[in-house]
């Protein structure tokens, strides 16, 4: 998966739109919705989740990528067929 100007950008409107990019403290406030679950996350987990999911969009073709949330830890695979979304609790 490489990341063009095109992804890069639908990356930054949806940081800008959920206020990740600007938002610090460690209270629980998103939903990360992948692989048919939703997993209740910090707003600085949320941040680190999106922050891995462009590193590997970047750079591989797919990875694992941890994910801390509110009941424990989950190892998800980040790649091109996956899809993941990220939502205000």
């Amino acid at each position: 998966m490489t990341m063009t100007s095109d992804i890069r950008g639908a990356v930054e409107d949806f940081a800008e739109e959920t206020g990740l990019g600007h938002h610090r403290g460690a209270q629980p406030g998103y939903l990360v919705h992948a692989l048919g679950r939703d997993f209740r996350v910090t707003d600085e987990m949320a941040r680190i989740f999106l922050n891995q999911i462009e590193r590997v969009a970047a750079t591989d073709p797919s990875a694992l990528v941890i994910l801390r949330h509110q009941a424990g830890l989950e190892l998800l695979l980040v790649a091109d067929d996956n899809s993941y979304s990220i939502h205000a609790a």
